[in-house]
């Protein structure tokens, strides 16, 4: 089997098992693929050179796209909600009413699996992101990783979603950072519920809390200011922070 094979295959296999799908559930197995294949410095390369520098949300963009990276693979083009997320599917296949109920339910089921994947997927993304800003990684336990830079410390947690972050349960140590990520979601609105409830608490304690846009990859700052400017340049929109707090505060949309 090829290196690319390795992300192929299961993704072949996933869509003709799971003809209904969550559109998020796909991302995230997308990501679990590609971190599991163990590609070589080649063979990723050859990937970037098709999808992008992000692997794994370039894979995913192009599933959607009408011009795949893998032609073999079914073509989820038709889309659903339900209960709140977006189900893709085909549309040459007739499905009946049952069959969606189905698959959310399977989906529901698979909520718990799903947390644990996203989890490692955002501390891989994240260990990238903070060794690209010159941080070694000190130590892992979970979803809590603690980086070290030149006079510079921060203890980072991943958070499956923005509705479960307490941030009671999170504080600012003396000389260290204390950073939040939070993956994305297809809806703003529990974002802007929680600026508008914890937001200024957030920015009280000194807290940072970050998000991961699992669709591009990048990751950005929501709540809380870094004064680490090789951080800062490592943003895609470091200025997403400050544009949270002016638009929103007021009660405005981004």
């Amino acid at each position: 089997m090829s290196e690319i094979e390795k992300i192929a295959a299961p993704l072949r296999e996933l869509l003709s098992e799971r003809e209904i799908i969550a559109r998020c559930e796909l991302l995230i197995r997308t990501y679990d693929i590609v971190q599991s294949a163990g590609l070589s410095q080649e063979a990723e390369r050859e990937l970037a050179a098709q999808v992008g520098p992000r692997i794994a949300p370039g894979i995913f963009a192009s599933m959607m796209s009408k011009e795949p990276l893998f032609f073999d693979l079914p073509a989820l083009d038709t889309y659903t909600q339900m209960n709140g997320r977006i189900f893709h599917f085909l549309h040459t296949k007739k499905f009946s009413r049952q069959d969606f109920a189905n698959a959310s339910s399977r989906f529901l089921r698979s909520v718990p699996a799903l947390r644990g994947m996203l989890i490692d997927c955002m501390n891989h993304r994240l260990k990238e992101f903070m060794s690209d800003a010159g941080y070694d990684l000190l130590a892992e336990r979970g979803a809590h990783m603690t980086f070290s830079a030149e006079r510079r410390k921060a203890e980072v947690y991943a958070v499956a979603s923005i509705r479960s972050l307490n941030i009671d349960e999170h504080r600012v140590e003396s000389g260290s950072d204390c950073i939040i990520l939070v993956p994305s979601s297809e809806s703003l609105e529990p974002f802007v519920q929680f600026f508008r409830e914890r937001g200024e608490q957030a920015e009280e304690k000194e807290l940072q809390i970050w998000i991961m846009n699992l669709e591009k990859g990048t990751i950005d700052p929501f709540i809380g200011y870094t004064t680490d400017l090789d951080i800062y340049n490592q943003f895609d929109n470091p200025r997403l922070a400050e544009m949270v707090r002016n638009n929103w505060s007021r009660g405005g949309s981004l």
